[in-house]
């Protein structure tokens, strides 16, 4: 059990001024310490199992000799954002703490406002403590978020400042056990904390103030949240913040905001809550100036929070709360780890269990057997794994596949129908994001038979490189066969794409991709669309427009709209 403290304001304001003056941080015990006085220091160091001491002072990143090119560290680089700006981006590292002099004393600045301070991408077990990180404190407008983590697990956020003009503290993407605890998050533009498809975030004992931007523009969340299970902000101090809402949260399961004070904040409105309640108890409201305490729209209504005891809370209610300590049960389990596989090793399934269990990398899963229903899956729609989550649509939950590399899926007896199937018409039948060199090779992908409304694609790619789909029949009711943004190296080879209710293939920012053999047909014109996407080949021909229509024997005919 973990118990969420009430405070008074002052005694919250003099633990977190006491814990400014502290460098201590948990290091993991293999962990080699290396001190660091310079910016290239720091940089030269980041790698795996490495406690990472940052003496007193400020390190400007864009500083460092090796900024904006090869860094010479295989563990971190330089990632362009501008025209001349880049952001540090740390890679799978495991076990890396940046441990301050303490909140006062130690400072990380970016320069570009486009850059987040540090990136942490397919990072496990990692750590940020007592020091201070934001961009330039001369105020302006910026895109830049300070703490930016996709696909880690296990990272923690103790005794720091994060401040702006950063658009977001901290910003997490497919993350699992994220903690931000004893911390400061300040005039952030945009928000506090934002979780996408995360699990267990833990916002603790924070203060968080003056984050909305000046000049009559606002965040449009102080907390939110789409997708996922489990985030809690808890203990907080929540003061003098200009913000479209309080807590923002989409479809994401156990949101709870409890035992916090929520003082002197300009609120269009506290809750905007869509798809699952949030929780809402312990806390206590003054002095605010709020317009509505729930969304009311016409378009899409807030649901209303609830109590720890289930209770729908009413506007009068949550004026009336008082602060008080709540308690809540242990944390979930972290999420399932796949079956062991030999790396590069085949591993066979039957059903749909089996074919989530064996999710992961470096391996292939073949799929033996006629029907793959995942609407039959034992943990549809709760809990995922370590490799793949359920994203709550508006009809029911879809699959993303996410974070993995050198994963093919295929039919085990090519000869026959493998079918891999979603019932709602929401969702797309499979999503894959921040992959690496995936295969599909020789199934039936598709909703459940049946015409109706739908919004979800067949195959959905987001963010990856190195994808073959190869002798697949992809059809609807879906509203594309394939739809891939910010992708590389795709290759959709002898398919057939069909009756899809938009069109077959929709890419934006997609390059290096080859059509060679697809059949698509019975789609609403233009059957082929593409954004922003560069070196595409349809059949050895280059595809120099925006819109192709596709005649029966295979040839492009352009389509220009409007």
């Amino acid at each position: 059990m973990y118990t969420i403290k009430t405070r008074a304001l002052g005694l919250l304001l003099t633990g977190l001024m006491l814990l400014t003056f502290s460098g201590w941080a948990p290091v993991p015990a293999n962990a080699r310490v290396i001190e660091v006085a310079t910016v290239d220091e720091l940089v030269a160091a980041i790698g795996p199992n490495t406690d990472l001491a940052l003496l007193p002072g400020a390190y400007d990143l864009s500083a460092a000799v090796t900024y904006g090119k090869d860094t010479g560290n295989p563990h971190c680089r330089w990632e362009i954002v501008s025209e001349d700006g880049f952001e540090l981006c740390i890679t799978g590292v495991s076990g890396l703490t940046f441990r301050g002099a303490g909140m006062d004393q130690t400072t990380l600045l970016a320069q570009d406002r486009y850059a987040n301070v540090l990136t942490f991408d397919g990072c496990q077990n990692v750590a940020v403590s007592a020091l201070t990180a934001g961009h330039d404190p001369a105020p302006g407008y910026c895109s830049g978020g300070v703490l930016r983590c996709v696909n880690c697990r296990g990272v923690t956020v103790e005794r720091c400042g994060l401040f702006g003009c950063g658009t977001i503290g901290v910003w997490a993407s497919n993350c699992g056990n994220l903690t931000v605890a004893f911390s400061r998050i300040y005039e952030c533009s945009d928000s506090a904390v934002n979780a996408d498809s995360c699990r267990n975030v833990l916002v603790e004992d924070c203060e968080i103030d003056h984050n909305g931007w000046k000049n009559d523009f606002s965040a449009s969340g102080l907390f939110t949240s789409y997708g996922g299970d489990g985030f809690t902000v808890s203990g907080c101090r929540i003061h003098d913040n200009t913000a479209d809402l309080l807590l923002n949260s989409s479809y994401t399961r156990n949101m709870r905001l409890l035992s916090c004070q929520v003082d002197y904040n300009a609120l269009q409105n506290a809750f905007g809550l869509y798809g699952v309640a949030a929780t809402v108890d312990g806390c206590a409201f003054h002095g605010n100036d709020i317009d509505d305490w729930y969304v009311e729209s016409y378009e899409q209504a807030s649901l209303a929070a609830r109590d720890m005891q289930g209770k729908t809370l009413s506007e009068d209610d949550l004026e009336a709360m008082a602060l008080r300590e709540i308690r809540l049960p242990e944390a979930e389990p972290a999420p399932s780890a796949p079956v062991e596989v030999a790396s590069g090793g085949e591993i066979t399934v039957t059903n749909v269990d089996e074919f989530l269990a064996a999710i992961g990398p470096e391996r292939t899963i073949l799929l033996a057997g006629e029907s793959f229903c995942l609407a039959d899956a034992a943990t549809y729609g709760s809990v995922g794994g370590q490799y793949y989550r359920w994203e709550e649509c508006f009809d029911g939950p879809q699959l993303v596949i996410s974070g993995v590399s050198n994963l093919a899926i295929r039919a085990a007896d090519p000869e026959s129908v493998t079918a891999l199937t979603a019932v709602p018409r929401y969702a797309n039948v499979l999503g894959f994001q921040s992959c690496e060199n995936v295969a599909i090779s020789g199934l039936t992908l598709g909703h459940t038979e049946g015409s109706s409304e739908c919004a979800g694609a067949v195959l959905s790619f987001e963010g990856c490189s190195g994808i073959a789909v190869h002798g697949c029949f992809l059809y609807g009711c879906g509203t594309l066969g394939v739809d891939a943004w910010y992708c590389s190296g795709l290759e959709i080879r002898e398919c057939e794409i069909y009756d899809c209710s938009i069109g077959g293939v929709v890419l934006g920012s997609v390059y290096d991709v080859t059509f060679e053999g697809c059949f698509i047909h019975d789609v609403p014109s233009p059957a082929v669309s593409l954004y922003g996407c560069d070196e595409v080949m349809w059949n050895n021909a280059d595809m120099p427009g925006e819109h192709y229509d596709v005649t029966a024997d295979g040839e492009l005919l352009p389509v220009v709209l409007g």
